[in-house]
């Protein structure tokens, strides 16, 4: 998806959120927004992915967050 340094998406068992019971499920608009720490993109103190570097994090992090910020205005110009 993200290419052969991309993103290993995966979830800690320890400490995990009632909304992310089921691995399956997509990110909410309540999750966001998410940041990058480090290789670590995170939302609301857990850990949701881990990039192959620093600046992949960064990126991937904007992309989401821009990307729920688009759905919102979407919403609202329905």
């Amino acid at each position: 998806m993200f290419g052969s340094d991309g993103v290993q998406l995966f979830q800690r068992m320890a400490g995990a959120r009632p909304w992310r019971s089921d691995r399956r499920l997509p990110l909410r608009s309540e999750h966001f927004p998410v940041e990058a720490r480090g290789r670590e993109i995170v939302t609301q103190g857990l850990t949701i992915a881990v990039a192959s570097d620093p600046a992949m994090s960064e990126e991937i992090a904007r992309r989401l967050n821009n990307s729920d910020r688009s759905d919102q205005e979407d919403q609202w110009a329905l």
